[in-house]
């Protein structure tokens, strides 16, 4: 579930998409009927290591695909902690949480 200043969607392995309100209902239909279809996963990631062969860009928007997966590792995070958490996409962390900040990334590994 993405949740926005003008209301909420939902999506999960089924398909479906719930919306919160008429407006976002509209924009959905809108974008289902310009039939809006993407690669599946595979297609995804043959087409990324084809073009770090070819150095082509990739048939993806990379600042898309970049912001689709910070918000759902920042989801992922949150069901893991079990507590909502407000994400600030201009820094890049979530606020007033040392907790989720710390889970972001890994730890570094020390070389001996």
């Amino acid at each position: 579930r993405f949740v926005g200043d003008e209301g909420w969607v939902e999506t999960g392995d089924s398909g479906r998409t719930e919306v919160s309100n008429a407006t976002l209902r509209y924009a959905l239909q809108q974008a289902t009927a310009a039939k809006v279809n993407g690669l599946d996963v595979t297609a995804h990631a043959r087409n990324f290591f084809d073009s770090v062969k070819s150095r082509q860009p990739t048939v993806a928007n990379p600042e898309v695909m970049r912001n689709s997966h910070i918000a759902c590792h920042a989801a992922a995070l949150s069901w893991i902690l079990k507590r909502k958490l407000t994400f600030d996409p201009a820094n890049q962390a979530f606020i007033n949480d040392d907790e989720a900040n710390r889970l972001r990334t890994r730890p570094g590994r020390t070389w001996t």
